[in-house]
């Protein structure tokens, strides 16, 4: 063998040697003493946890019962915390396995050769019975992807894995909630919103009914209400402020651009909430606060056009309060002279002027009829005299049921409208005008030949009994 060829079956089996000396074989010893750092304790004996990360300010969370179960940061005491990152840490902290300690004949008296002399993790777990484990985490030992580790009251240096180290080093703002004001809609009781839009007060008497009571008493749509109330708990941060409210004039907080004020129901851990909101940097992000928040607090998004709203985008938009399964007539009639369309619910299906029509098509004009919404809620005065003189369209709908109630919907003239051109629109000769888009007024109008079965396609005979597509059906 060459002398080259030697050096390096020498070098591999140095490698070897190392491997299984430092590596494998005190991997097996480390393995049979691998133990939990907090055996048999439960997360309900956990009094608190305080954390400090080398060159931070440490802080601590702390379990508070009252009025519900929760953690507050001690330092920032009212700052919402994000429960599922609270919970991780501390579930992280109890399931802890220390492996160790490392031998003592091996082990430097110099701590600085680990990293705990100046640990760049310190965490300390409070019992409910006053004990308290402190942990101080070292450098990273990235050859066995491991921390060194020091735990009060056991001798010698443990190691811990790297992910165990990184479920625990977190700051402060890494466990607050980034969405403070999260609030559901079926616990909201009352709300106030001032905006460029207006004012508008809206109230939840009973759960699912919304009603606006201010400035006048309208039917509020459920559905834009609850987006609003979701507008509210989307409210994103992306920067802590703390201790900023009394710098409010410079993020323009002192006279907000949308100010709302919410009333929950009685036994929550807060019954109001009065908050603040202006826009940044052109529309680009937005600052906002609450009373009795410990922070003003930064967003990335600007979220005042989606609080901004009036009593016109918050009230009852749909013309129809029913389904097109309560309808059992229709009987439509245009200004254009055309012959009325009357559609009928038959024992299968439906009869559009006493002829069998298409159900797919009728049941599609009778969802859009029952989908129409207003755009616009023009003021009485503003509406010409002749808005209904001659009606572009005029739908007489009579619902299911022993009363047979009719209700009319009236289309009248065109009008400009904020996306598009409108048209006025009213359901019943009292009823109150709107907008609706003329693209969706045109398309409830129907049309009879739209609504029957379309003419089948030609069928090709059969061919003659001993015939062929070639010979033309002839014998040969």
């Amino acid at each position: 063998m060459s002398p080259k060829k030697t050096l390096i079956l020498a070098g591999i089996l140095a490698l070897a040697s190392l491997y299984l000396f430092k590596v494998a074989l005190p991997g097996q010893r480390e393995a049979a003493s691998t133990k939990r750092a907090f055996e048999g304790v439960e997360s309900a004996s956990v009094a608190g946890v305080t954390v400090a990360q080398q060159g931070k300010a440490s802080f601590d969370i702390t379990r508070v019962e009252q009025p519900q179960a929760a953690w507050e940061i001690t330092q920032l005491k009212g700052a919402p915390l994000d429960t599922t990152e609270v919970d991780s840490l501390v579930s992280a902290l109890l399931a802890l396995s220390i492996t160790g300690p490392l031998d003592e004949k091996s082990v430097s008296q110099d701590f600085s050769q680990y990293g705990l002399d100046k640990p760049s993790l310190t965490v300390v777990l409070h019992g409910k019975g006053g004990e308290d484990t402190e942990l101080g985490f070292g450098r990273d030992n990235s050859f066995l992807s491991s921390r060194y580790v020091k735990v009060s009251g056991r001798s010698g240096i443990f190691m811990v894995p790297q992910e165990a180290f990184s479920a625990l080093n977190k700051g402060s703002t890494d466990l607050r909630s980034k969405n403070p004001l999260e609030v559901k809609a079926d616990d909201v009781r009352e709300i106030s919103v001032s905006s460029p839009a207006g004012r508008v007060k809206l109230a939840q008497p009973v759960v699912g009914e919304w009603k606006i009571v201010e400035p006048k008493e309208l039917a509020a749509s459920k559905e834009s209400v609850e987006a609003l109330v979701e507008a509210i708990g989307a409210l994103s941060v992306s920067e802590f402020l703390d201790g900023k409210q009394g710098s409010l004039g410079a993020y323009k907080l002192d006279a907000p651009e949308v100010r709302v004020e919410v009333a929950l129901r009685p036994g929550l851990s807060f019954e109001t909430r009065s908050i603040s909101v202006s826009s940044a940097e052109g529309g680009k992000k937005s600052f906002f606060t609450y009373a009795g928040a410990p922070s003003v607090f930064e967003s990335d998004a600007n979220h005042v056009p989606f609080l901004s709203k009036g009593a016109d985008d918050l009230r009852e938009n749909r013309l129809f309060s029913f389904s097109h399964r309560d309808i059992e007539s229709v009987r439509g009639t245009t200004s254009d002279g055309a012959p009325p369309v009357e559609i009928k619910a038959s024992r299968t299906d439906w009869d559009v002027n006493g002829k069998v029509s298409d159900p797919m098509f009728v049941e599609q004009l009778l969802q859009d009829i029952v989908d129409l919404k207003a755009v616009g809620f023009p003021d009485q005065a503003s509406v010409p005299a002749d808005a209904f003189k001659s009606p572009m369209l005029t739908l007489a709908i009579t619902k299911k049921g022993d009363s047979k109630e009719t209700v009319t919907l009236f289309v009248g003239a065109e009008t400009p409208g904020k996306s598009g051109p409108a048209r006025y629109a009213k359901v019943g000769e009292a009823g109150a005008v709107v907008l609706i888009p003329d693209i969706e007024a045109k398309r409830v109008v129907p049309h009879e030949e739209a609504l029957l079965p379309g003419k089948a396609a030609p069928t090709i005979p059969p061919f003659p009994q001993g015939g062929s597509l070639s010979s033309g059906g002839k014998d040969s």
